[in-house]
């Protein structure tokens, strides 16, 4: 039995006897009977703190006990010295060991790199000593026996980073060194570590963890609150205008979502001040210096929201006029596409990234549940991993379900993804995946997903050598407005089985006459096929039936602000008949918000979408990983001349006029230095 366990025994032991003294003890007579005790079934802290308490009490038990109640004596007694003695152990376990001390100017690569495996006990936690780092400039990291009682932060950050810039950390003093065990990450800076520490040490957390540092890389048999965000990784550090690849990483999901705070430290040199999202639309936030005029933090959701907008508005402490800075750390330029916009000659980039919004969503407890579920699948499938089953264990705990991973081979994310779905509907949650890409094809082996882009240690995650966020919309799936994602069940091959409303179609070539919007009779599908309404003449069930399916409701995604405006809010699954009761998924088709009473009165049918071939449950070979030109319809930032005037522009077109005069974070930083008073 662990410590603490025997001491909540005892705990109970202690309380009896002292509800017995409490209806006995004399009027007037003060004594604290029960302090603290209900922290014994909390954390190890407070337990200790609670018996501390009770038995720095305990002197006045024993005048009572003696005098009045001698029978409970030598039970109480006997019971204060067993707390007592147990109560020093656990200090003693719980007090954390020093397994690795070393200057910093010492640190290396090579022979020099940090090793603990000689030093640690595995299948421990490790935490990096914060105080000893920035004060002492020593690396020190502390092991402990039971889960640490100290508050620490954890470090989330890309192993390999793809460099687009330079950042002030390079050239300063730090030492840049590697982790035995880890020699093909990029290495770790000192400076940036340092860093790391102090935005630790601003929200009160003594120790920081960092997975390198408190994890014997070595050893394979050690591997089975607060978050602060290195999103150029933990060799150099990135101000808000380069583009880094922490968004593209699959584990990096899990640690955005999972903590209740999370913050992202950067290079910048404009002070501290109120920051929020080209919009204007929401409550300003705080950006806090670290270390003044070289490192600032403020939180990943404020820079997820500028990044979509590609704008930050920023007033300094003292100052009311805002600057407009530009924020691109976890959006991206898209290279094969860029042109230099007009008058700035400099390359456009993209805005409303769908990697990006989807991440804001997912964090934005003003959502509904499944909105946020639906966005973290959409985020999930932009996301890459040197393992394509870590593409579903890195989530699966945001969606409440605990697989065994050992049934799955590193390659094997087709049936952890079966799983992982059998799982979420088994708890009697909704089918949150579907319609997560409308324009990438359905997966063969399982057509309710959208086909499994190839994943790499590095990069982007790709379809046919094309980047995915690509081919994703900027938008969220929206329960309230018509209809929530269907229950249902899901077997072992796939098949998804639920009921949901629903239209019979037929396909039909020819002229394309939609018809009247509030009820069309003629629907196009995404991948351009037509498919004629069918009415309760032509309605029978025969095989070979196909249906459009209703989804729900789209928006856009704007931060802090719903699109008024038609974008054919209404989505359907296509689905076609292949055998008697087994459907499989064709494309999709977008209906005007105008059919919305049309939709409303589909009839509900009932479905089971799986493979159309049991060939088709294997996977197929994945193609060549290379990456190859945009697709030409990017929503980019227009050159002057090009960018027509809109008697009633919409809210994206607004922000992109806005985003076009944002100014590089180095400029500020440049003209602040030369008029120190002019912001």
């Amino acid at each position: 039995m662990r410590d603490i366990d025997a001491l909540r025994e005892q705990r109970l032991d202690y309380d009896g006897p002292l509800e017995r003294i409490r209806a006995n003890r004399p009027s007037g007579l003060d004594i604290p009977l029960k302090i603290g005790l209900q922290h014994l079934d909390l954390t190890p802290i407070g337990t200790i703190q609670a018996l501390q308490e009770c038995l720095g009490a305990r002197q006045q038990f024993r005048v009572f006990l003696f005098f009045r109640l001698p029978s409970l004596r030598n039970e109480i007694e006997k019971c204060a010295r067993s707390i007592n003695t147990s109560g020093d152990l656990l200090s003693a376990a719980m007090k954390p060991k020093d397994i690795y001390e070393k200057p910093l100017h010492l640190l290396g690569r090579g022979d020099e790199a940090v090793d603990i495996t000689s030093s640690a006990t595995p299948q421990r936690y490790r935490l990096v000593d914060c105080k000893a780092l920035t004060e002492s400039t020593v690396l020190c990291i502390c092991e402990f026996t039971d889960f640490p009682v100290v508050d620490y932060c954890a470090i989330s950050y890309v192993w390999r980073n793809i460099r687009t810039g330079k950042s002030f950390v390079e050239g300063g003093d730090g030492v840049k060194f590697d982790v035995k065990g880890a020699e093909k990450a990029d290495p770790i800076n000192t400076d940036v570590l340092y860093h790391a520490c102090m935005a630790s040490l601003r929200r009160g957390c003594t120790h920081l963890w960092l997975d390198r540092l408190c994890i014997m890389q070595a050893s394979e048999a050690d591997k089975p609150c607060v978050c602060v965000v290195l999103a150029g990784g933990l060799e150099y550090m990135v101000s808000l205008e380069e583009e880094t690849a922490w968004i593209h990483r699959g584990w990096t999901l899990q640690e955005a979502l999972a903590p209740p705070i999370i913050d992202v430290l950067f290079a910048w040199k404009l002070h501290s001040g109120q920051a929020i999202a080209a919009t204007g639309v929401g409550n300003s936030e705080r950006l806090e210096e670290v270390v003044p005029n070289q490192s600032a933090v403020t939180s990943l959701s404020l820079l997820l929201k500028t990044c979509t907008t590609g704008v930050m508005s920023f007033v300094r402490d003292g100052q009311s006029k805002p600057v407009m800075v530009e924020a691109k750390i976890f959006s991206s330029y898209p290279v094969q596409h860029s042109y230099n916009d007009i008058p700035f000659w400099r390359p456009t980039r993209k805005i409303f990234s769908p990697n990006v919004a989807a991440l804001c969503i997912a964090m934005d407890n003003d959502m509904d549940e499944d909105t946020k579920l639906y966005a973290i699948w959409k985020s999930a499938l932009m996301r890459t991993s040197s393992r394509p089953v870590d593409m579903v264990l890195s989530v699966m705990g945001l969606f409440g379900v605990t697989l065994d991973p050992s049934p799955f081979g590193k390659d094997d994310r087709l049936n952890a993804t079966i799983a992982l779905a059998c799982a979420i509907l088994e708890k009697g949650s909704r089918a949150t995946w579907l319609g997560t890409s409308f324009k990438l094809p359905p997966c063969k082996q399982l057509p309710t997903f959208s086909v499994f882009p190839r994943t790499q240690v590095a990069g982007k995650a790709l379809f046919k050598g094309k980047e995915v966020s690509e081919m994703m919309d900027n938008e969220y799936h929206y329960p309230g407005a018509l209809v929530p994602f269907p229950q249902g069940s899901m077997d072992k091959s796939g098949f998804f089985t639920f009921a949901a409303k629903a239209v019979r179609v037929m396909a039909t070539a020819g002229a394309e006459v939609l018809g009247p919007l509030p009820c069309p009779l003629i629907l196009k599908a995404k991948d351009g096929s037509l498919w004629r309404v069918c009415d309760a003449s032509n309605s029978q069930n025969t095989l070979g039936a196909t249906f459009a399916v209703l989804l729900g409701w789209f928006n856009a995604y704007v931060p802090n602000v719903t699109p008024a405006h038609d974008a054919d809010n209404i989505r359907a699954m296509l689905v076609t008949e292949h055998a008697a009761g087994k459907f499989h998924v064709l494309s999709y088709v977008f209906l005007s918000m105008k059919c919305r009473p049309w939709v409303t009165g589909w009839e509900v049918h009932s479905f089971c979408i799986g493979p159309e071939t049991p060939s088709d449950t294997k996977a197929e070979p994945e193609e060549e990983l290379v990456e190859v030109t945009s697709p030409p319809d990017l929503q980019l930032q227009r050159s002057a001349p090009n960018f027509p005037e809109c008697s009633r522009p919409t809210l994206m077109d607004t922000a992109a006029r806005q985003a076009r005069w944002a100014v590089p974070q180095h400029t500020l930083e440049r003209h602040y230095e030369k008029n120190i008073d002019s912001l």
